[in-house]
């Protein structure tokens, strides 16, 4: 049989004594005596002493996962398109500062804070826009295109064990 050259079991010359390898774990090893908190850029090679937890929610407020239209559900109709008027305008990091309005769509953008009560997002390249209102096609499913709060962290949760 032949002896293959990565065989951990081959290596044919004297093993290092223990004396020589505890040196030399010790030349290499600092004892840890106290837990040190170090900027994040520094803290490769380190180990954890304590659970980091989720400061906050990600994301940390309902939010849009698409550019579209935030709608009530409940008032689109399911059997035919639905005619709505657009009745303002989210963008990311700017609420509407007001509760939706039941009847109307909201425009609204990727990671925009969902309007109160606005339930569903539309897909833009699902609906038609005309004039100041949107039509939006019939089947949608409640919920869609919606983020909640904390869905992908929740605050509080250990983020790094």
């Amino acid at each position: 049989m032949a002896q293959l050259s990565d065989d951990c079991f081959a290596f044919g010359a004297p093993l290092m004594p223990a004396s020589d390898a505890l040196a030399l774990l010790r030349s290499r090893l600092g004892p840890v005596v106290e837990p040190e908190t170090v900027p994040l850029a520094e803290a490769a090679g380190r180990v954890l002493a304590a659970d980091v937890t989720a400061g906050r929610a990600v994301p940390p407020h309902d939010n849009a996962a698409v550019d579209g239209f935030a709608v009530f559900h409940d008032d689109l109709d399911p059997e035919r398109e639905t005619r709505l008027t657009v009745a303002g305008r989210v963008t990311a990091g700017h609420p509407l500062g007001r509760a939706a309005r039941r009847g109307a769509a909201v425009r609204i953008f990727t990671g925009a804070p969902m309007p109160d009560g606005a339930d569903t997002v539309l897909m833009q390249e699902d609906c038609r826009v005309d004039g100041d209102s949107v039509v939006v096609p019939q089947g949608s499913k409640q919920g869609a295109n919606r983020r909640l709060a904390g869905e992908d962290v929740k605050a509080g949760s250990v983020i790094l064990a």
